[in-house]
């Protein structure tokens, strides 16, 4: 077993593992602001969703791609500064409209050589995309998840009173909020479960999440 330690911190400090970690590090930060970024109501429940999981582990994959091919390009270039410099600047390719070219599907005589490239900036935005969808699905399932819960432990007037001080604290028109609210209780045309779903969605909008899970909890 110490052997292979040994062999490992050797290949390690050989290949500068350090720098590619440097290199990943900065990829791991680009990546995350850009699921903080799309969704800024609700951002760490987007990073610990696997869409942005599968984001990030992509854009660090790519970054140290990049790092390797710069140092087979310039050998003996190692040196924090392009780790820094790669892991800062490698999304510079995705934006420069660079082609990956198939080979083509047949060399028969008179077949169509034409040659169909696909952008790698816009192979990544649909891969960021994909990656935002999935985050979403994760968040409306969340929120589903989470009206469930409320709608079984909590009542309308419960719920009302928890609306009234989160709009309140955070709503800009707590007036408006306020009138709102008081037609969604005194609505007699919606059942219960519709006012309840209505007074959550109001909650959660005006990002009152963690309180009714903290609600939710108290009552149990």
């Amino acid at each position: 077993m110490a052997s292979i330690v040994e062999v490992f911190i050797q290949w390690a400090i050989d290949v500068r593992l350090d720098l590619y970690l440097v290199t990943g590090l900065m990829a791991l930060i680009w990546a995350a602001s850009e699921v903080i970024v799309s969704h800024p109501d609700r951002p760490v429940q987007a990073l610990r969703t696997g869409g942005a999981r599968l984001l990030i582990l992509i854009n660090v994959a790519f970054a140290w791609l990049v790092y390797a091919a710069a140092l087979a390009l310039v050998p003996n270039s190692q040196s924090i500064w392009m780790a820094l410099g790669t892991g800062l600047s490698w999304q510079a390719m995705l934006r420069g409209g660079i082609n990956i070219q198939p080979l083509p599907a047949s060399s028969v005589a008179g077949a169509s050589n034409e040659e169909l490239g696909v952008p790698l900036n816009e192979l990544y935005a649909r891969l960021q995309a994909f990656c935002v969808g999935q985050i979403q699905r994760a968040l409306v399932g969340r929120r589903v998840e989470l009206m469930e819960r409320v709608i079984a432990e909590l009542d309308i007037a419960e719920l009302a009173r928890t609306a009234r001080l989160v709009t309140t604290a955070l709503s800009e028109e707590p007036g408006q909020a306020e009138q709102y609210i008081e037609r969604i209780q005194t609505n007699e045309g919606r059942t219960p479960e519709e006012k309840e779903i209505l007074l959550i969605s109001l909650i959660l909008d005006n990002r009152g999440g963690d309180i009714l899970r903290q609600r939710v909890r108290e009552k149990k």
